[in-house]
């Protein structure tokens, strides 16, 4: 679940300015004509052709067809809704979270299950309050999701909300709270990552392990260690060697 970090930070900086210059650019005069024949085609009573219209605005990924798929989260065929949804998430769209926040409201739980997941890709303070709010559902599905959601956010208040669910009833909610926290990193997360190395439930002291070997910090390296030694199950156990061998490793590099 947790995505290797890249370390070429000149190719990622790079990357990073051809893409909003990609965004930033007001599209070309035969562009123009595109999108306004896209749009009207959003409106077609035809569901392939609106379709067919999100996908061509999926491939061009700038700001104008961000604009467009915004407003494709209105669509009333849900397979619309979603496509537009998971591109605009995948973007890191920040204009469309009111919209996703909106669709947290729907009636169709897939709904709101693709608005979660794209609200954790664009980010942003609204979206982050969001997600928050979720964590107080009586679902523990939505919970679940949600926490996978704010791994995606880096920052404090997402890192503190997470904090509070390792307490959680449901140790599936744990257990992917642990990977949220690992796919974040820092001094606080690695502190609570920590902590959770003693939870009752043998998946989520396995996901802390794997968790605390993804952000690579030699703290981890003494807790570990100590786990292993009273660790009672196997399976648990063979997590947690490698774990170590992982963070030993990295820590031989650097």
């Amino acid at each position: 679940m947790l995505a290797e970090r890249f370390s070429n930070t000149i190719l990622a900086a790079a990357t990073a300015i051809f893409c909003c210059t990609l965004l930033d650019s007001p599209p070309s005069a035969q562009e123009a004509v595109d999108l306004t024949k896209l749009a009207a085609q959003l409106k077609n009573r035809d569901v392939s052709a609106r379709r067919a219209a999100v996908e061509a605005l999926i491939q061009r990924n700038d700001g104008a067809s961000s604009d467009l798929l915004i407003s494709a989260l209105n669509d009333p065929a849900q397979e619309i809704r979603r496509d537009a949804a998971l591109a605009l998430g995948e973007r890191g769209y920040v204009k469309a979270a009111e919209l996703l926040i909106r669709l947290l409201q729907s009636s169709d739980a897939r709904d709101r299950r693709i608005a979660v997941i794209a609200l954790g890709g664009v980010g942003g303070a609204k979206a982050r309050d969001a997600l928050i709010a979720i964590l107080k559902s009586s679902s523990a599905d939505e919970r679940e999701s949600a926490v996978s959601a704010l791994g995606h956010i880096n920052d404090e208040k997402a890192v503190e909300a997470l904090s509070r669910v390792l307490s959680d009833e449901s140790h599936q909610v744990r257990a992917s709270t642990v990977f949220s926290l690992g796919r974040i990193g820092g001094d606080r997360a690695v502190e609570l990552l920590l902590t959770a190395l003693n939870d009752s439930t043998d998946g989520v002291r396995g996901a802390a392990a794997y968790a605390l070997s993804e952000t690579g910090d030699r703290r981890a390296i003494e807790p570990l260690e100590r786990l292993l030694k009273q660790e009672k199950s196997e399976p648990i156990r063979q997590q947690i060697e490698v774990a170590l061998q992982r963070l030993k490793a990295r820590a031989s590099r650097k």
